[in-house]
């Protein structure tokens, strides 16, 4: 297992070795998004209905946590719609490796699902003009506990 070789910022937690990748997409409804943001991303593909899988760049040991917020629209353009019933749940991650631009890539891939909470709960995909925003907080592998003082 290799640690993702990234100049991170340093952040002040309790457990060391902690990595937060941001990111954020546009939905393309039965397709994968058309429009990802965020460093640290190698990709975002649609799976299946409600479900998109987020490729990492590099190798973590664990994820921590993951949030994230579906937005329905673009203030002002958009007629308000109602997700607040929308839940992005995440599995496990997986390491494995992918092919980009020719050659192989190691990679961190979470699979998130997004349910629509109402009288019939459902796995619902992002419409062109919903966004979805996460944060993602892994352990890094490298990461050596040092005795505290």
């Amino acid at each position: 297992i290799t640690m993702a070789s990234r100049n991170y910022a340093p952040i002040r937690a309790l457990a060391r070795g902690q990595v937060i990748i941001d990111g954020s997409f546009i939905g393309n409804a039965g397709a994968s998004p058309t429009s990802t943001r965020g460093n640290g991303i190698t990709s975002i593909t649609w799976v299946a209905t409600g479900r998109y899988r987020i490729n990492f760049t590099g190798r973590f040991e664990r994820l921590l946590n993951f949030s994230a917020c579906v937005m329905p629209g673009t203030t002002g353009t958009t007629t308000p719609v109602d997700a607040s019933g929308r839940v992005v749940n995440a599995l496990q991650p997986l390491n494995t490796t992918v092919t980009v631009n020719g050659r192989s890539v190691q990679v961190t891939q979470v699979e998130v699902f997004v349910t629509e909470n109402d009288a019939a709960p459902l796995l619902i995909n992002l419409a062109a003009t919903d966004q979805m925003t996460f944060q993602a907080t892994f352990q890094n592998s490298k990461a050596r506990p040092r005795a505290g003082r």
